[in-house]
């Protein structure tokens, strides 16, 4: 544990930002039916800038993902990111697009079951995934080669439990954490990814997650729910894997309970804000909140039909 708390203040000192305050990176679609894009939003002026088109021939379609979310995780030590979409077979091609330009480098087709989730240790240097198998309610986490896209190693076998989009990663305590479902309720499920692997631990939960996000400097969860304490209200909360629910809430994404939270999110370490994707109605279907875990101090904002509609997100930062 000593040692954990002194790498937690390393990080505290060296931790930098590539981006300006409140600026997301993504993977967008519009009408364009054979493109996706890549590139960033800033919350601040609620512009998108798109850095390069990709063939959905070559990446895959995000509109065929079967989960919430689509796979992707960043790797700062390459400025590259690795995503997962299904082509027309819905088979997932894993892709690796540089993090600054959205220039495609490699295409892998090596996995043929459903990438569920991915995540980078950016420590280690390792990439990790969930995956489907062939059984229903069966599912592995294991190591990625990242020079060839195949699996590398099996670290765990999980069974009896519904995959869900939701997945977050202590680079620290190298831990792959889970949001699956067993027998109508939610379980929050750990992952070694060193030691020969294994599942950790399970532990039901007594609420519904909607996304969740590892602050590996503090070693908090964070999750958003609804928060039927107060009128349905989008809220932000510490999951407390002792008791099954949230410790304390952080902060409301949104006071009106017509406001949906969404799936999508993005945590900014550095910062400490937490982002989540809303919706309102048919003219806005998509938004973006921010909540400052923090204070508390938060906003919402809304998108139109015309603007971009976001798979995925993430916060480009890195520890040197």
């Amino acid at each position: 544990m000593k040692i954990y708390f002194l790498f937690v203040m390393i990080i505290s000192n060296c931790l930098a930002k590539l981006d300006s305050p409140r600026t997301l990176h993504g993977v967008f679609s519009d009408s364009n039916t054979t493109q996706v894009y890549y590139g960033s939003f800033n919350y601040d002026t609620e512009q998108f800038n798109i850095f390069n088109s990709l063939n959905i021939k070559d990446v895959g379609n995000p509109k065929r993902i079967k989960y919430d979310v689509l796979p992707l995780t960043y790797d700062p030590n390459d400025d590259v990111i690795y995503m997962a979409a299904p082509n027309n077979d819905n088979r997932p091609i894993l892709s690796v697009i540089n993090a600054t330009n959205g220039n495609l480098i490699s295409t892998f087709k090596s996995i043929s079951n459903t990438i569920i989730s991915l995540q980078f240790d950016i420590f280690q240097k390792q990439l990790f995934a969930h995956i489907e198998t062939e059984k229903e309610n069966v599912t592995l986490l294991a190591e990625i080669d990242t020079n060839n896209g195949n699996i590398k190693e099996t670290l765990a076998t999980i069974r009896d439990s519904k995959p869900t989009h939701m997945s977050s990663y202590c680079p620290i305590c190298r831990k792959y954490f889970l949001m699956m479902i067993e027998d109508q309720n939610f379980v929050y499920v750990g992952v070694n990814t060193s030691n020969q692997g294994g599942v950790d631990w399970k532990a039901k939960l007594n609420y519904s997650p909607i996304s969740m996000k590892f602050d590996y400097k503090t070693f908090t969860m964070y999750t958003t729910y609804i928060n039927t304490t107060i009128r349905y209200v989008s809220s932000i909360g510490i999951l407390n894997r002792a008791t099954g629910g949230i410790s304390k809430n952080v902060g409301i994404i949104a006071d009106s309970p017509d406001i949906g939270i969404k799936s999508l999110s993005a945590f900014d370490i550095a910062e400490k804000i937490f982002y989540a994707s809303v919706s309102l109605d048919a003219v806005f279907p998509e938004g973006v909140s921010y909540v400052n875990v923090e204070n508390a101090k938060s906003g919402v904002i809304f998108l139109t039909k015309a603007q971009y509609n976001p798979y995925a997100w993430f916060v480009k930062q890195f520890v040197h």
